[in-house]
């Protein structure tokens, strides 16, 4: 059976979008007709990803820039950039993000809580500025926060923080956009099989929930296009955790 083409003709932004949740968002929604501007830090990573897309999507415009979301500039240049391409943007995923280091508190250098922030938080903010500018109304912009974004992990504290921080972004960018019908809401993915999840494993254990095993990235993807699409039109606000039950319960 073919594919619904539910976003065909329709332009998203995703950002993280050369590996894990990014790419498996970019490829649900390519699979459904999207046009994509995608945006990564690895640039290689990025590469690759993008000409997978386009051999297995070739009726799909699909552009990819190398872009450090905690630069204004970059920031900037790249909407301005896929406007001039696409000349609208009907909805966005900002999903970048890096975990940090792991250290209590009392241990966490300024240098390493900054640059945390800076990506997980600003760099949101800095993409929802943007979109918010020169979105089509009755667009959606979908965040990732995390269950961490909902309680606290030590020795994670400034990555909890930003995740925080994420959901009252989304909060305020949900009653900001509202007048112009445009959606504002987050997702908070559990343990996702994702190489930052690789990461965590290194640094702590996590419990495992009721629904005893990681997630998929494409399980956080299907939330992500019912969330930009055409069912969900009278959800904004929402911070939706992904967790099998795990955490958020």
């Amino acid at each position: 059976m073919a594919t619904p083409q539910i976003f065909l003709n329709k332009v998203f932004t995703v950002t993280g979008a050369a590996q894990g949740i990014g790419l498996a968002v970019a490829r649900y929604l390519a699979a459904r007709g999207a046009n994509l501007a995608l945006a990564d830090v690895k640039r290689q990573e990025l590469e690759l990803a993008v000409e997978k897309i386009n051999k297995d999507f070739p009726d799909n415009e699909v552009t990819s820039t190398v872009v450090d979301v905690s630069n204004t500039h970059a920031v900037d240049s790249w909407f301005a950039e896929t406007m001039s391409t696409f000349g609208k943007l009907d909805g966005a995923v900002n999903n970048a993000g890096i975990l940090g280091t792991f250290a209590k508190i009392t241990e966490i250098k300024d240098e390493d809580w900054q640059r945390v922030e800076r990506v997980n938080v600003g760099g949101t903010m800095r993409c929802l500025r943007a979109e918010l500018k020169i979105m089509e109304e009755g667009g959606s912009i979908v965040n990732l926060s995390s269950v961490a974004g909902l309680i606290g992990f030590p020795g994670l504290t400034p990555y909890v923080a930003s995740k925080h921080a994420v959901i009252g972004l989304t909060r305020c960018a949900a009653k900001e956009a509202g007048p112009r019908n445009i959606r504002v809401n987050a997702i908070c993915p559990g343990p996702i099989e994702t190489p930052m999840l690789d990461e965590v494993y290194v640094g702590t254990e996590l419990p495992k929930g009721p629904i005893a095993r990681d997630g998929k990235p494409e399980e956080i993807a299907a939330l992500v296009g019912y969330l930009l699409g055409e069912e969900s039109k009278y959800t904004s606000g929402a911070c939706v955790p992904v967790d099998g039950a795990c955490f958020a319960c």
